[in-house]
């Protein structure tokens, strides 16, 4: 298998707790995203502790699927990572790497998911606040024999309840990594709503959002249930292949 990207990114985890210590590990991974493209080899990566005490990271290859319009994680031996526990130093690195165990499927991309996470020490005697452990998820891909894409489509509806809700269905053969997208009028005048966070659908699969006005992040966005706003309504998202527009009718 052959890594082919190198995607860096920095990530840590920040919380904050009124009236409550917090004692954290801080780790970061590169890439943070593995697309195994043949049958040879193995993905590598960097595990690096940007904190001054040691972490002892466990790793664990994750079947990775969507059932009900949501993401499922389930144990899976197609992964072998090694190491599989590992202590870093204060500000020391490990290599991990990961290979596939099962043939590449002739037709269809195959979805895993790398779960790195920091197992719990005891804490010191004097410590009497919480103790947050720090869990990370790589995604894994590996392309199918036969040339693979994405081929998504999308369906609104509302509930008895008023909220706008939406599907993405996948139809094709590989993922789709949806960056953001818009809810707007039919001219595109309007955002009635904003999606800014990233998300996968994988292939044979669909996410499902429930939008209210609580998820509306534009100072002018408008409610989905005001006058004028009973739909069609236009589209707008970009993925990893470019920008994309379509009309949404509320299905029955």
């Amino acid at each position: 298998m052959k890594l082919r990207k190198n995607i860096s990114a920095w990530v840590g985890l920040a919380a904050l707790l009124a009236l409550s210590p917090v004692s954290a590990g801080t780790f970061t991974i590169s890439p943070l995203r593995v697309d195994f493209a043949d049958a040879t080899g193995t993905a590598v990566l960097t595990v690096r502790n940007e904190d001054a005490r040691p972490v002892v990271v466990q790793t664990q290859g994750l079947a990775w699927s969507q059932e009900g319009g949501q993401d499922a994680l389930t144990p899976s031996r197609d992964l072998l990572v090694s190491p599989a526990v590992f202590t870093l130093p204060g500000g020391g690195s490990q290599l991990v790497r990961v290979a596939l165990r099962r043939s590449v499927d002739p037709a269809r991309e195959l979805t895993y998911r790398l779960l790195l996470q920091e197992v719990p020490q005891a804490a010191s005697p004097d410590f009497s606040g919480l103790q947050i452990v720090l869990r990370l998820s790589v995604p894994v891909f590996v392309e199918p024999l036969a040339p693979a894409s994405p081929q998504v489509a999308w369906v609104a509806a509302r509930g008895d309840d008023g909220k706008l809700s939406l599907s993405a269905r996948n139809d094709g053969s590989a993922h789709a990594r949806i960056h953001r997208f818009s809810v707007k009028t039919a001219d595109g005048a309007t955002t009635v709503l904003d999606q800014p966070e990233l998300a996968y659908v994988l292939p044979g699969a669909s996410r499902h959002w429930t939008l209210d006005d609580n998820n509306n992040t534009r100072p002018n966005a408008q409610s989905t249930t005001g006058p004028g706003m009973a739909g069609p309504y236009r589209l707008e998202g970009t993925t990893d292949v470019g920008s994309f527009v379509t009309e949404l009718t509320l299905a029955d």
